[in-house]
């Protein structure tokens, strides 16, 4: 049965609704920006120990550019791969006289962006209802939430992950080709960020692309995409090579490969309130295969919870239990919205899910601490969002959906 296009449109009420949670989220955002600009609250809650890494170099940047080249530029700023933030607060405290307050105001729209891109990946294959609960939830996630008040790089780096995740879906959609460039521009974007993870991305993608072809049991509906998908493969064969040697330059993306890095840093991560073990004690991968079992499990039930019932002594500990609380609440509708994306939704989402199992089977298993465990799971929780949102309401049947083998073309859209 082929699919009445026009219940696909977004129509001109839906895109003010979901504008109008835009720009709410964004307030409340700017409100606990104040907050925490005009109290202490940050520094007494110990919040992030980056942010005053990144306003001291951030100043030192904006002074050499002031300087016009005479002062000391900062040695641990590099070039761009890993220090993009660097760059964005020197010039952001360049062009408003080193004020952190604009630096928050721009990290809060980044984090208010991450809900239209999460609504607009999730219109493509669901229906107005399931995008929307998406995008509300990502607004009030309280991790994705605070995190984006904070003079840190993680709201910018969720953002990159989320236009990545856009891409992606757009081109196993056969969407707009706009939506088709969030994932080079993502790219780009985490390369600078966080260059391990673009690193693995540049591999990732294209296996996942590969792995959705030969699992996906009806090509001839999804002929547009298909055709995205082996263009997309062809260009990011030409350019995965360059790409990944020039990261590799970079000691953190050297490691990726290296087991033994991965467990030198599983030694130093585990430290604070937030450490998975004794001092001492980390077990290390790939000595035994029942420890290494073990700590991927730990590791992947702190990736979700993030908290720790043996140390409720520490104030962010705390501060995680509301988040731990929605998660298990979420659990019973994330794996339902996984087994009804596996049925209706297999094509198109199917990347997606495998690029994201990859990355929280890395994180689990190279992090010992809650703390940065929680802050990176925001790179990949936007998807999660989605898969639980579809799962949340009792009975699911997207516009025009039938089943998966039904699908008779691609999905449009009149995007924002």
């Amino acid at each position: 049965m082929p699919i009445d296009r026009q219940n696909d449109d977004i129509v001109p009420s839906e895109t003010d609704r979901i504008l109008l949670l835009f720009w709410g989220g964004l307030l409340l955002r700017l409100v606990l920006v104040l907050v925490f600009q005009l109290t202490d609250v940050e520094r007494t809650l110990n919040l992030t120990n980056d942010a005053s890494l990144y306003d001291r170099v951030g100043k030192k940047i904006s002074e050499y550019y002031r300087s016009g080249g005479e002062t000391n530029w900062p040695n641990r700023v590099s070039g761009f791969l890993e220090h993009l933030y660097e760059h964005f607060v020197g010039v952001t405290y360049y062009l408003t006289g080193d004020s952190v307050l604009a630096v928050r105001a721009l990290n809060a729209l980044s984090g208010s962006l991450v809900i239209l891109v999460t609504w607009r990946m999730a219109r493509y294959f669901t229906d107005a209802k399931t995008a929307y609960r998406s995008g509300l939830w990502a607004c009030f996630f309280p991790t994705l939430f605070y995190y984006s008040c904070l003079p840190v790089r993680d709201a910018q780096s969720t953002l990159a992950m989320s236009l990545v995740f856009l891409g992606v879906t757009a081109i196993t959609s056969a969407g707009k080709f706009r939506h088709m460039m969030a994932l080079p521009l993502g790219l780009f974007l985490m390369a600078g960020y966080r260059t391990y993870v673009a690193a693995a991305l540049f591999m990732l993608i294209p296996a996942s692309w590969l792995l959705t072809l030969f699992a996906t049991r009806s090509r001839v509906n999804h002929q547009p995409a298909i055709r995205n998908m082996l263009i997309a493969l062809l260009v990011t064969a030409a350019i995965v090579p360059v790409a990944v040697s020039i990261m590799s330059s970079t000691r953190k993306t050297a490691m990726i490969v290296n087991i033994g890095s991965w467990n030198k840093v599983r030694r130093h991560l585990n430290s604070g309130s937030g450490a998975f073990y004794e001092a001492n004690a980390v077990p290390s991968l790939g000595d035994s295969a029942v420890e290494t079992t073990q700590s991927v499990a730990i590791g992947v039930y702190f990736f979700f919870l993030s908290v720790n019932p043996a140390e409720m002594s520490s104030v962010r500990q705390w501060m995680a239990l509301p988040e731990a609380l929605i998660v298990l609440y979420l659990l019973p509708s994330l794996f339902r919205g996984l087994l009804r994306i596996m049925q209706r939704h297999r094509f198109e989402f199917l990347s997606a899910l495998l690029v994201v199992a990859a990355i929280t089977l890395a994180y689990s298993s190279i992090t010992t601490n809650a703390g940065p465990l929680m802050r990176w799971r925001l790179q990949v929780i936007n998807i999660y969002i989605v898969m639980a949102a579809i799962g949340f309401a009792k009975t699911y049947t997207p516009e025009g959906h039938s089943n998966e083998l039904e699908i008779d073309g691609p999905a449009e859209s009149l995007a924002l």
